[in-house]
């Protein structure tokens, strides 16, 4: 008899939250995030063997199915579900679909949402060194901070920062090389950096500032309207793949590479702290594997993606022009009072220094690395 009213309550409790949930809206959303498909999921720790099912909502600071970053964390999302035997439901959210682009960090801090996909340089009002785990000015490649996060103290330094806000941090993808940014006109010299109004986020943009430049940081989405407006009169997106989706040769008159502000972008994981601790290890195991597995697949479809992408934009008639020496020596001249700026805590100058001796690894192995090799095949 017991057994009979359990089923028959578990049924109930089913059925009403199958019918709950397709009336979820953005305000119960936020009041009610992260509900598992059963309870049972919150009040034990995962296990992919259990016939439990556990559900997390991935707010995005990207538009929706945006080539490259936004595909990316669906990819990233069915990743986790196929590796846990669908016991493990993704939903993705895109920017402003449920919270703002840059609401998303706050969001997963407070848990109104289980993860965000997003990229760290936005977080530097939260805490300075948070852009040292996106972009940093004459900086690391790609597979230097793979390297960096992977093998040195990159991720620990991360954990112990993302720590202070109940996250959890994962390296989830990298644009590769970037492009300096989409100009209506020309750039010539440093009194024209100083005439510039200028989306660049981060240290990039701060880097800017000292040449004289008015750095603003929006939303990606935004990014276009503004230019057409005349709101701003140049900005700095990301790699030739994804400034062609956005289409911002429609409204600028020049292309300038390469960036030295952001050389490249890595994209980033946060997972509520408490919602990552509820899980067990194997759970941990599949989660971290699929942001790896992501994180490599992202960088290798930019990489097969970005030549066609560049001779689209020349068949478009985008003028790409190389940037001028002179701001680029006088930025070098500048970027350690910049990062100064950066390390303005104990964590921040540990970080600091962590990223540049490693840094300094790699610089003192430059006789030896790719580059050389990349210099023959020009012979």
């Amino acid at each position: 008899f017991c057994e009979n009213n359990f089923i028959f309550i578990y049924k109930v409790l089913s059925y009403l939250y199958k019918n709950m949930k397709k009336k979820i809206n953005r305000r119960n959303f936020i009041k009610k995030a992260s509900i598992p498909v059963l309870g049972a999921a919150a009040l034990s720790s995962f296990n992919v063997h259990a016939s439990t099912i556990t559900e997390l909502n991935m707010v995005t600071s990207w538009p929706e199915n945006f080539p490259g970053i936004g595909l990316g964390a669906n990819r990233l999302a069915q990743r986790i579900e196929n590796l846990s035997n669908k016991r493990i439901k993704v939903n993705v959210y895109s920017a402003g679909e449920l919270v703002p682009p840059f609401g998303v960090f706050d969001a997963v801090s407070s848990g109104t949402a289980d993860l965000y996909h997003s990229a760290e340089f936005y977080w530097g009002g939260k805490n300075k060194a948070y852009p040292f785990f996106a972009a940093v000015p004459f900086g690391m490649t790609a597979e230097e901070f793979n390297s960096w996060i992977y093998s040195g103290n990159g991720q620990s330094l991360w954990d112990e920062l993302g720590s202070n806000f109940n996250i959890k941090h994962f390296l989830v993808g990298n644009t590769g090389s970037t492009l300096f940014g989409w100009f209506k006109n020309e750039l010539n010299s440093l009194e024209d950096v100083s005439k510039l109004k200028i989306r660049s986020p981060g240290m990039g943009g701060d880097l800017l500032k000292t040449m004289g430049a008015t750095s603003i940081n929006i939303p990606g989405g935004e990014i276009l309207q503004s230019l057409a407006s005349g709101a701003i009169d140049a900005a700095d997106w990301s790699n030739p793949v994804m400034d062609l989706a956005f289409g911002f040769y429609k409204v600028t008159n020049y292309c300038y590479y390469p960036d030295f502000k952001k050389p490249t972008v890595s994209i980033s994981l946060g997972m509520n702290l408490d919602k990552w601790n509820s899980f067990d290890n194997e759970a941990k195991s599949i989660i971290e594997y699929a942001c790896q597995s992501e994180n490599q697949e992202m960088l290798s479809d930019f990489m097969y993606k970005e030549v066609v992408a560049i001779e689209k934009l020349r068949s478009l008639g985008v003028e790409f022009r190389q940037l001028p020496n002179d701001i680029v020596i006088e930025a070098k001249k500048n970027i350690n009072g910049v990062l100064d700026n950066y390390t303005d805590t104990s964590l921040g100058k540990k970080i600091r220094d962590d990223y540049f001796q490693f840094l300094g690894l790699r610089t003192s192995y430059k006789d030896f690395d790719i580059s050389n090799y990349l210099n023959f095949r020009k012979i």
